[in-house]
């Protein structure tokens, strides 16, 4: 028993820190596609001073979003690493981790269902399955230390029974 809740603990050390880098990936893809002007629209509509408020107004918006992803990511992160560490955390990082895997496959399945829209047709077919691969990845992990956080805390529960 002592070894596989060794092998949880490590488990789940090993996907905390998985769940804050692809955070960082996050982070960096999108403003990535920000700085390859992503959002196409007819910029003919707007006078020179509103494109700039305009873009101005997306790259806050799009910042305050990535934070409070990054946020999110870096907590539930922070909270597996401690709790391989042997420190007692309250569920709700499980929780939270549970949210975010279920909102990740719920805007998958939509970028799969909208695939044939406009927009992403102009997205290249290799671009599309290395960002499916890196949604894939991020969502086994977190499905990962989904099982290893519950499993860690039933074994410790046995244990202490």
């Amino acid at each position: 028993m002592d070894t596989e809740r060794r092998r949880c603990r490590i488990t789940l050390s090993t996907l905390g820190t998985g769940v804050i880098a692809f955070g960082v990936w996050s982070v960096l893809k999108t403003y990535l596609y920000l700085w390859v002007d992503a959002y196409d629209f007819d910029k003919s509509a707007l006078s020179p001073k509103d494109l700039k408020y305009f873009n101005i107004a997306v790259i806050i918006f799009v910042t305050v979003m990535l934070l409070v992803d990054f946020g999110l990511r870096s907590y539930v992160g922070l909270s597996a690493r401690a709790v391989s560490m042997g420190k007692r955390k309250s569920i709700a990082y499980i929780v939270v981790a549970a949210l975010m895997l279920a909102s990740n496959i719920f805007s998958w399945i939509l970028v799969l269902m909208g695939r044939t829209s406009a927009r992403l047709e102009k997205q290249s077919t290799l671009d599309f399955y290395v960002s499916t691969f890196v949604d894939l990845t991020s969502m086994a992990m977190l499905a990962e230390l989904l099982y290893n956080a519950l499993r860690l805390r039933r074994l410790e529960k046995l244990t202490e029974d």
